[in-house]
């Protein structure tokens, strides 16, 4: 009866101490992973079907991505400030004239929009990154209570995710003529689903007996 009673204890580094085990969970919620997806899937069934090794790929380097979409983005945006204001890229050069205005704001408006669609559909992968974190961190915990914090954490974000995937998709409408478009837009799609799929199992962790 003693051995039946007897429950082994398993401690792995530090963290939080739960039912007998120690998790380095909750504080793994404030730190989004940068990188490739971690490998503990709280959701079976969020990957659809059609998907293989090229979309998992796709994670690979989202934070350098995001960074150089950011910078094409600023640079764009810097050109067409210039263009809308007259002024020369140098204190040697004399003002551009009003067709190189329009042209030149033209061109750097158009590739600033889609440095912004692919600056939001990697921030729509980054926010569904940390929202599966948060789902995995929410169903390892055992017990309801301590499953709430990363599980709320994991339904915040998959708000973000929807709203940064919703702005990727519509400024990649813009380019839906050439396949950088429909690139965007299927990434920003894919994490908005991903990030709704963690929402839910974070949320059924926390209703679990």
């Amino acid at each position: 009866m003693a051995d039946a009673d007897h429950r082994e204890q398993h401690n792995h580094g530090s963290g939080t101490f739960v039912g007998g085990d120690v998790h380095g969970g909750l504080w793994q919620v404030f730190l989004p992973p940068y990188g490739k997806k971690i490998s503990g899937n709280p959701a079976p069934t969020k990957r659809q079907p059609e998907q293989d090794d090229d979309d998992e790929d796709d994670y690979e380097g989202v934070l350098g991505s995001l960074i150089v979409a950011v910078w094409i983005a600023a640079s764009a945006g810097l050109a067409v400030v210039y263009a809308v204001m007259g002024r020369p890229w140098t204190d040697h050069e004399p003002p551009p004239g009003i067709a190189a205005r329009i042209g030149g704001g033209i061109v750097a408006l158009y590739a600033g929009l889609a440095a912004a669609a692919a600056l939001f559909a990697r921030l729509a992968q980054l926010f569904e990154l940390w929202s599966e974190q948060c789902a995995v961190t929410a169903t390892q915990s055992r017990g309801r209570l301590v499953a709430r914090p990363p599980a709320s954490m994991a339904r915040a974000l998959a708000d973000l995710t929807a709203a940064t995937a919703v702005a990727a998709e519509l400024l990649a409408s813009m380019y839906g003529w050439s396949s950088y478009g429909g690139e965007v837009s299927q990434r920003a799609h894919l994490a908005r689903l991903n990030a709704a799929a963690n929402a839910n199992s974070a949320r059924a962790a926390t209703k679990r007996r």
